[in-house]
């Protein structure tokens, strides 16, 4: 179900009704010029780009889509950059190819990104599972990463073992492997209850309402491969091939992708710093979008354009 298509002004919860004045700026898909990336293996990638300067490469999370960035996307256009969002395969307006979901297929897609738009300096912002797949992709495809980025933002991420040290992914892992995920996710009252776990101390009520949209929409039973490779790979032997200015934005009350994953980043990957992020969870996103904001413009002005 599209979370477009939800009632954008009410919502009935515990029996009451609540008015979310801010659910269609939150949903609506962001204006720009939409391309379809054709994979060799049919995955078709929807991606939207908008705006002219520096190039900032924005990549969602597990289960959700570019629209989860709006807030983030409204900060970044004052800077005036360009930015580019898509849809992971599998997720959104994009769909899964022959290949089907797997960290290197999507790692792929990454690199498809980049090629298509002709990026040269951009920076990648890389959201939970976007942050994961951002150091596949360096250490895959570290050609593209030196070519084509001057810097990563890597924002409430890891470089795999996911439940390792997550109660909250343990006990939420097994429902989405026997597809109650979304229906979970269906009931107001429980889908809720669920998505506030994800938030920290406060937590807007219209961000908690179209996170449990978004994700009841794309959690599917024929998803969870999504979730099984980032359980299973250990990608963090190779976080010392990243080469390029790297930021380790963290949320300490982040229950998905605790303290100790962004630790590592920031420690391993040569030259990283960290930003924590008091009283805010794993959805920078909508918690605290002028972090994202701020740090994309600090990797502006600190990795100034390479001369070719």
């Amino acid at each position: 179900r599209d979370p477009g298509d939800l009632c954008l002004r009410c919502t009935a919860v515990g029996g009451t009704v609540m008015a979310f004045k801010d659910l269609e700026r939150l949903t609506r898909t962001p204006e720009g010029v939409t391309t379809f990336i054709e994979r060799p293996d049919g995955t078709r990638l929807h991606c939207i780009a908008v705006g002219e300067g520096p190039v900032v490469v924005l990549a969602h999370g597990i289960f959700n889509e570019l629209r989860c960035f709006n807030l983030v996307l409204e900060q970044l256009l004052n800077r005036h950059v360009r930015i580019i969002l898509f849809d992971q395969r599998g997720h959104g307006q994009s769909s899964i190819g022959a290949d089907g979901l797997g960290s290197r297929q999507m790692a792929g897609d990454y690199k498809a990104v980049l090629e298509h738009f002709d990026v040269t300096d951009g920076i990648l912002v890389g959201h939970s599972m976007g942050a994961f797949l951002a150091v596949v992709l360096a250490e895959n495809h570290p050609t593209v990463v030196e070519a084509r980025l001057r810097a990563m933002l890597l924002v409430s991420g890891h470089a795999g073992i996911a439940a390792k040290g997550s109660l909250q992914n343990q006990l939420q892992i097994p429902l989405i492997r026997v597809g109650l995920m979304p229906l979970i996710l269906s009931s107001k009252w429980l889908g809720r209850l669920f998505i506030r776990t994800l938030f920290g101390t406060v937590a807007q009520e219209e961000h908690v309402e179209v996170t449990r949209a978004i994700l009841g929409a794309n959690s599917t039973k024929d998803r969870v491969a999504l979730v099984d490779f980032q359980v299973r790979e250990d990608h963090y032997p190779a976080l010392g091939q990243i080469k390029v200015p790297t930021i380790v934005v963290c949320g300490e009350q982040d229950r998905t992708c605790p303290r100790w994953h962004s630790e590592r980043l920031g420690a391993e990957i040569p030259g990283a710093r960290n930003t924590w992020l008091p009283d805010v969870g794993h959805v920078v996103v909508y918690e605290a979008p002028e972090i994202i904001d701020r740090e994309v413009a600090s990797l502006i002005s600190l990795c100034p354009v390479r001369e070719t």
